[in-house]
């Protein structure tokens, strides 16, 4: 079977990166004013904003700890457990604020999210990282 090439910048990087989603997330939740709700705005369509949420954030996880690639159920573990857990953090520091509410339906929708960004590991399998630019194989320590 022939892998994809995928580029993997350097751990510092996708680390921020994983900050960089965690920040984003905790400022539309937590710090700035509740969101408006659009006309019309459909069924569950704050639901589906919480999915691809902790989907994003899944994502960036498992991303970053690419280095990790031989251990694939602690790693899988360690993307669930900080995904889902922050998650949860978030609707309980949300339950604490005067214009915010804590949902088990967000953080059932959060755990959702998390969930589904587990299928990179079965997409990652197909994948052979590559330093950005001159398509050299990254040898892990």
């Amino acid at each position: 079977m022939r892998s994809i090439p995928f580029p993997l910048v350097p751990r510092w990087l996708r680390y921020a990166g994983v900050l960089g989603v965690a920040g984003f997330l905790l400022y539309y939740s937590v710090l700035s004013a509740p969101p408006v709700t659009p006309p019309n705005p459909g069924p569950w369509w704050d639901k589906k904003l919480h999915v691809v949420a902790y989907l994003g954030l899944g994502l960036a996880l498992a991303y970053a700890t690419a280095h990790l690639r031989d251990r694939i159920w602690t790693r899988i573990a360690v993307v669930l457990v900080l995904a889902v857990g922050y998650g949860l953090l978030i609707e309980g520091i949300q339950g604490t604020q005067p214009n915010r509410y804590a949902s088990l339906n967000d953080a059932l929708a959060n755990v959702i999210g998390a969930l589904l960004a587990s299928a990179w590991f079965l997409i990652e399998r197909r994948l052979r990282y590559v330093r950005p630019l001159d398509d050299e194989p990254v040898e892990f320590e």
